[in-house]
């Protein structure tokens, strides 16, 4: 857990810049998504569609929903750090209950694993 107050406020900035960027980020994804639905239901022409042009409009649509999707859970993710920074247990993982370090923190703010935790967990996907 990290007790600097002044650090918590620090990490507190961070996620909230991380988020006011993130959710300026998902409009516009979702904005895209939305203008591709217009596109593929053929509001913006009077022309027949290509079946290869429907090919890309797919693609592209799906691209954007799991990029919507991705944004999502970090977003939660982001949520999730801020409350824990509220109710003093920011920086501590939640697998083992050991501190995460400061420096994975700062690159990652809204993390909830360390890294021993993190390779533990990867490894045991790998395995499957």
């Amino acid at each position: 857990m990290i007790k600097n107050r002044k650090e918590l406020i620090e990490f507190e900035k961070r996620l909230l810049n991380a988020k006011k960027k993130l959710l300026k980020q998902r409009n516009y994804t979702n904005s895209m998504l939305l203008n591709q639905q217009g596109e593929s239901s053929g509001e913006l022409s009077a022309y027949r569609t290509h079946v290869a042009d429907i090919g890309s409009q797919t693609y592209q649509k799906e691209i954007s929903s799991q990029l919507s999707s991705y944004e999502s859970g970090i977003l939660m993710q982001i949520d999730e750090a801020l409350k824990r920074i509220r109710e003093n247990c920011y920086g501590d993982c939640i697998k083992c209950s050991k501190s995460i370090s400061k420096a994975r923190l700062r690159v990652l703010p809204y993390t909830q694993i360390c890294v021993k935790c993190t390779k533990e967990k990867t490894a045991s996907k790998k395995n499957i």
